[in-house]
């Protein structure tokens, strides 16, 4: 009996978690919506490897970019006082200013540039 409870469980485990991709969403005015609502949970890049967003309410928090190792290049949490927090890193997980990042990572800097205009199209 425990044979079959055990890959019940996990069917029903991996079945609660559909990853959410850009594709997917829409937007009403500024807040993402998802099925006709806001969206709260991670939207993912349609390639599944570059990035993710981080949404509650509809609403913008964070944004996570990654270099091709899948160490994370750009995090980004939005501040509702004032301008986002950004850390950004090259692909060895060292911290990284912006010029040198656009300078040495120009296709990760590209990717975000074309999902923000793919969003922006919504």
């Amino acid at each position: 009996m425990k044979q079959f409870y055990i890959p019940l469980v996990l069917i029903l485990l991996t079945a609660c978690h559909k990853k959410i991709y850009t594709h997917d969403i829409s937007f009403k005015g500024d807040t993402v919506v998802y099925q006709g609502r806001p969206y709260t949970g991670d939207i993912w890049t349609d390639d599944n490897t570059s990035g993710f967003f981080k949404t509650e309410n509809g609403q913008l928090q964070e944004l996570t970019f990654f270099h091709r190792n899948g160490k994370m290049a750009i995090h980004m949490k939005v501040s509702p006082q004032g301008a986002p927090h950004t850390e950004i890193f090259d692909d060895h997980g060292d911290s990284l200013d912006l010029v040198s990042f656009q300078q040495h990572y120009m296709d990760i800097y590209l990717k975000m540039a074309m999902v923000q205009g793919e969003l922006m199209q919504k």
